[in-house]
């Protein structure tokens, strides 16, 4: 061992190698070091010249599990079977209602797959694109992201999502999406048939009025006419009535009828904060449905409230959810001056405040009843009145649904479908 070796560990080796190497006699062992060596003095180098490439070469799209996009994008790599150049995939229950005759055969419980937390390679329109999904930390909430990265600045990658758009859009035609929310964060929960306003039954002189009112505030000019006049567009609308009388299957319908999307929210899962943040993300042209709307203390009087306070005999914590003040803010905030339809539902309207009530937070009531004689032949009718079903002419379904509606005592359209179900 030489003087240097205890200064410079190795020193020997090396320089036997270098000489070696100058002299053209290589061993395998030293072929072995001169490559290892090699490649660790040019890692950082290697790293950061991909990372040069990446930066300047490179053009990448993100979205967010949050956003309609993924749903987008999510289509369009399933229709085209890319997920099965995926190594790292997540299994799940299919839960979209597909009424295609080609998935019956999957049976009961059919899977779906999904790229998960890892990446792929894929040909698109000749060019090279890398498809990769992250998980992203929001404190304790954890969000998944995706990113497609292109070479060069080819606008390859807005053709892409403009194509997984399309097929998006085609295959929810004819189609009504629900969205819920986990947290402030919405979530396409599934898709059905657009359900048709003649399948709500409700008197007529209810229901005509309303949906002409809907479509005359969607109607372009009437937009114009808002803007001109500096009014805000927005248009709110108050359903209420017993449980069970078609409230939420009435604003489905709505949506179906408009051709939107709907957004539900129940108010005491949500508190202040929640439901500024997801009337911040909502989309134009969709209808948002607030459930529950007397719930959690949300619409109760500022009156009874103050008094609860000054009482002081009342020692239960303050409630967390929605309160009158947040849930006001909201209804009058920028966030809902675009043009969707709002609809809130309640069991109670005599529990909702004044403030609430008033015109320009909700434009129109309309009242669900229990279902009289009337209501009750309109749905005989509607179930038993279609000549394909069991040969039964018009003139014997009147008679039956007349018979039918003397017998059955005023309840929900709900209540009554066992009953419904007998008389088939």
């Amino acid at each position: 061992m030489s003087v240097l070796d205890l200064f410079l560990p190795g020193f020997t080796n090396i320089t036997s190698a270098a000489s070696q190497a100058l002299n053209g006699n290589l061993t395998v062992y030293t072929q072995f070091m001169c490559f290892f060596a090699l490649a660790a003095l040019l890692k950082p180098y290697v790293f950061e010249l991909r990372a040069w490439f990446i930066k300047l070469c490179t053009t990448t799209i993100y979205i967010k599990r949050s956003d309609e996009t993924y749903e987008m994008v999510q289509t369009w790599v399933s229709s085209r079977r890319l997920d099965e150049a995926a190594r790292s995939m997540l299994a799940k229950i299919r839960t979209k209602q597909d009424s295609t005759r080609e998935k019956h055969h999957e049976g009961k419980k059919a899977l779906e797959y999904a790229p998960w937390e890892g990446s792929f390679l894929f040909w698109y329109k000749c060019n090279v694109l890398h498809y990769q999904t992250t998980m992203l930390e929001h404190g304790y909430h954890r969000e998944e992201q995706i990113s497609i990265t292109c070479a060069g600045r080819s606008s390859i990658l807005k053709d892409l999502l403009e194509e997984c758009r399309t097929v998006y859009l085609n295959e929810s035609k004819n189609k009504t999406i629900i969205y819920g929310h986990r947290d402030e964060y919405w979530r396409k929960e599934k898709a059905v048939a657009a359900r048709p306003l003649s399948t709500v039954i409700l008197d007529k002189q209810q229901k005509e009025p309303l949906i002409k009112d809907i479509q005359d505030f969607l109607n372009p000019e009437t937009r114009c006419w808002y803007s001109d006049h500096s009014i805000p567009y927005k248009r709110g609308y108050l359903l209420h009535g017993p449980p069970g009388t078609g409230k939420s299957s009435f604003s489905l319908s709505v949506a179906g009828e408009l051709d939107m999307d709907i957004y539900v929210i129940s108010i005491p899962s949500v508190n202040d904060r929640m439901l500024k943040s997801l009337f911040a993300d909502l989309p134009e042209r969709c209808v948002v449905l607030l459930e529950d709307i007397d719930a959690a203390g949300a619409a109760c009087s500022r009156d009874s409230d103050s008094k609860e306070s000054d009482s002081g005999t009342d020692a239960r914590p303050k409630r967390k959810g929605v309160t009158l003040s947040g849930l006001l803010n909201v209804l009058d905030g920028v966030a809902s001056q675009e043009d969707r339809v709002l609809i809130m539902t309640t069991n109670h309207p005599k529990k909702l405040d004044e403030a609430l009530t008033r015109p320009g937070r909700i434009d129109m009531e309309v009242e669900f009843q229990l279902a009289d004689r009337d209501i009750t032949k309109d749905i005989f009718r509607f179930m038993f009145g279609q000549p394909a079903v069991q040969g039964k002419c018009d003139g014997e379904v009147e008679g039956q649904a007349d018979e039918f509606a003397s017998k059955v005592p005023s309840t929900t359209p709900l209540s009554a479908q066992p009953l419904f179900r007998q008389a088939k």
